[in-house]
């Protein structure tokens, strides 16, 4: 799992919230804050910045396969009932 800068991915996502949700973030922020110890904190900081509303939303484009790509793999696809079970040793 890459590294991230909790600080700096925090504020991305803080820069995404509506007034509202600042609000309430900051809200469970100080409950959580004072309730969990330091590395306890950095968790739940961590585990909030991955998951909505704070995550970045996902781009779709960055799923795109190109057309290169797909025929690269419909190369490697068995097209024939018979070819299907010749990779598995059946």
């Amino acid at each position: 799992m890459r590294r991230i800068d909790l600080f700096e991915a925090t504020m991305q996502g803080w820069a995404r919230l509506s007034p509202a949700q600042r609000d309430r973030f900051f809200q469970a922020g100080l409950k959580a804050a004072l309730r969990l110890d330091r590395r306890q904190f950095r968790a739940w900081l961590l585990r909030r910045v991955r998951t909505a509303p704070l995550a970045a939303p996902i781009d779709p484009a960055r799923f795109a396969i190109s057309d290169r790509d797909m025929a690269a793999l419909l190369k490697q696809l068995p097209l024939r009932a018979d070819d299907a079970d010749r990779g598995t040793g059946l």
